[in-house]
């Protein structure tokens, strides 16, 4: 169960300074395949309209993609309440007819088996699991939204409980924390989703 009393908003803060920088460590490691603005304003010859984006701001953390037939974006965020923080991944798309059940059952087989696996990198976490940090249900369906928009991108969010009896731990290794994140909140919808997505293109 996550915890029932309120996160101090300085580890919120840490949480979204690691999710922003998982976005901008993505769309570095890409770039190079894309038109993006940086590329834009070194050689202003380029026509070509941004491939790749990525945004900070109110609503979280995004990264675009958008080159011939990719058109998605995966986003990150998080949020505080009485009742504890929840961290957010999602992808929004625009795939027609994307088999979502599909997606689900393959993120519930996933996270069956990962849930219990140790998180790695820490000095002082011991044996804490994934999901003694992430809490995610037992029923996935439960995490899982599918918010479906008549002209717009479906939007499929991936949402997580946060236990925060071993934050203050956690959050004083930022670089391990950044890699628990994404890991397994991050890249696994990342991999599952593009799996997914293939199996349409065929």
């Amino acid at each position: 169960m996550a915890a029932k009393k309120k996160i101090p908003p300085k580890i919120v803060k840490t949480i979204d300074d690691a999710l922003a920088a998982i976005i901008d460590q993505w769309y570095l490691s890409v770039s190079d395949y894309y038109v993006t603005v940086e590329k834009k304003t070194e050689n202003p010859t380029v026509e070509s309209p941004e491939e790749l984006k990525r945004f900070h701001d109110e609503l979280g953390h995004r990264i675009k993609f958008d080159k011939g037939d990719l058109d998605f974006t995966y986003g990150l965020s998080v949020e505080a309440g009485s009742d504890g923080c929840r961290l957010e991944a999602s992808v929004n798309t625009k795939v027609p007819n994307f088999d979502y059940g599909e997606l689900v059952r393959r993120l519930s087989v996933y996270y069956e088996g990962a849930r219990l696996k140790p998180i790695e990198g820490f000095k002082k976490s011991g044996k804490m699991r994934n999901c003694d940090l992430f809490v995610l249900p037992e029923d996935l369906q439960r995490s899982v939204a599918l918010e479906q928009r008549a002209g717009k991108a479906d939007i499929i969010r991936l949402s997580f409980g946060i236990n925060d009896s071993s934050l203050e731990e956690l959050i004083a290794e930022p670089a391990n924390f950044m890699e628990a994140i994404h890991r397994y909140c991050v890249a696994p919808l990342r991999r599952i989703y593009a799996e997914v997505y293939r199996i349409k293109r065929r």
